[in-house]
């Protein structure tokens, strides 16, 4: 009878514990915030502060909206965003306490070594901050960060649309829409997913738009990333050499040149106007290669300015970002960007427009996205296998396109006279 009421009230009091520790008070952070904004000096011109107007809960944490001072550079507080998830963190150890946990402790005389063990081996749970500005500064507080990694499956594809997912956060999937957004720059660190949302991106283009989407894959990594799409039906043009890079860039932009002429011929403004189903894709992984080439470049900066019109949408990747790998003619025509993280701020700055990548955790998959506006996603990760379990249903065998260096060479027969030869393959 001591041992069930003892253990009854050694539970009650765990599980009272657990509630205490998991329920944060959302006047705490407010306080915080203020202080924060203090400490680091965010005021106005005149030494205004910015001032809590409102505050709001919504599923996994709390939004603060902000009163900022007139001539208050929000930049800031943008480059400086982890000096507010850090300041919110500090001392922040909430008990990550699941109750199916209790529920399988045995009433013996180890229960409480069984609780001791629960307590030990408890996580930490961090918070994360969403910054945005309308006229007021918004600041989203989420209780916990989100998952290290999400499993691809096909609840990420959305079967008849150009819009493809980009990634996860605490309140669900980013979409990239190549119609409503056409280009996108990808850039990141080797290791940290630039080849894994490429292969992404491509596997759900192809399951989303089986019949309407055109690949043209410029890898000029050696082929790793693109090689398994290569005899794809979908899949115009592939290479992995530079030196063929240009002719396949000049043909893609005489038939853009020839098929915008005719949608404008007809009447309509672009693609989307005229009812055409096809697109085509542009995707170059390690632009960097060829950003040397005046030539190849002048049509890559023209693809990304006039593409849009005729359904020609450019992926353009680089672990590399400097001014040389992304012209400022070609940032400028594609806004859409997506970085993983970078060595420093400058690299970040010239990707993404903002720093913010060189802060990112070191989670293959973690990124920023930027569109309208900056949001850290963590992209859903796809094997190899279940790729190609996926593609291998729309895989065509071509006939192998036999390079200069490849061809066998003819010799004269050790048997015959000189009217008869035999070919050696190399």
């Amino acid at each position: 009878m001591l041992f069930e009421i003892g253990s009854t009230i050694i539970m009650g009091g765990v599980a009272g514990y657990a509630y205490l520790k998991t329920s944060g008070s959302p006047s705490n952070d407010a306080d915080k915030i203020q202080k924060i904004f203090a400490n680091s000096g965010w005021n106005g011109k005149n030494g205004e502060t910015i001032r809590l107007q409102r505050k709001a809960k919504f599923k996994g944490g709390v939004e603060y909206v902000y009163q900022i001072p007139l001539g208050f550079d929000r930049k800031k507080i943008e480059s400086d965003k982890h000096i507010l998830e850090d300041g919110l963190n500090i001392r922040h150890k909430t008990l990550e306490f699941n109750i199916s946990e209790l529920l399988k402790v045995k009433f013996d005389i180890t229960i409480l070594k069984q609780i001791k063990k629960i307590l030990t081996s408890k996580k930490i749970k961090r918070k994360e901050v969403e910054l945005s500005f309308d006229g007021m500064l918004r600041i989203k507080v989420y209780n916990e960060s989100m998952q290290d990694s999400y499993e691809w499956n096909e609840h990420y594809l959305k079967k008849g649309t150009w819009s493809v997912s980009i990634g996860e956060t605490s309140q669900g999937i980013v979409r990239h829409d190549f119609d409503e957004h056409k280009h996108l720059i990808i850039a990141g660190a080797t290791g940290y997913g630039k080849s894994a949302i490429l292969k992404l991106i491509v596997t759900s283009l192809v399951l989303q738009q089986l019949d309407n989407v055109n690949l043209h894959l410029i890898d000029l990594k050696g082929g790793s990333a693109f090689q398994r799409f290569e005899n794809l039906k979908q899949t115009k043009h592939f290479t992995r050499e530079p030196s063929e890079a240009k002719e396949i860039l000049e043909s893609i932009q005489t038939e853009m040149n020839d098929n915008y002429k005719n949608i404008v011929d007809q009447g309509y403004e672009d693609i989307k106007e005229s009812g055409r189903k096809e697109r085509h894709f542009i995707i170059i992984d390690e632009a960097a290669d060829i950003a040397g080439d005046q030539d190849c470049m002048n049509v890559v900066t023209d693809i990304a300015r006039r593409g849009r019109g005729a359904g020609y949408y450019l992926i353009y990747a680089t672990q590399y970002p400097s001014s040389q790998s992304i012209p400022q003619q070609t940032k400028r025509n594609i806004p859409s960007r997506l970085c993983f993280v970078l060595d420093d701020a400058t690299a970040s700055n010239t990707a993404l427009g903002q720093t913010g990548a060189e802060e990112l955790p070191l989670i293959p998959g973690r990124g920023i996205y930027k569109n309208v506006k900056s949001q850290v996603v963590q992209t859903p990760y796809i094997s190899n296998k279940e790729i190609q379990k996926q593609i291998t249903p729309h895989i065509v065998i071509r006939p192998r396109k036999e390079k200069e260096s490849e061809k066998v060479e003819p010799r004269q027969s050790k048997e015959g006279g000189s009217n008869t030869f035999e070919y050696e393959e190399m």
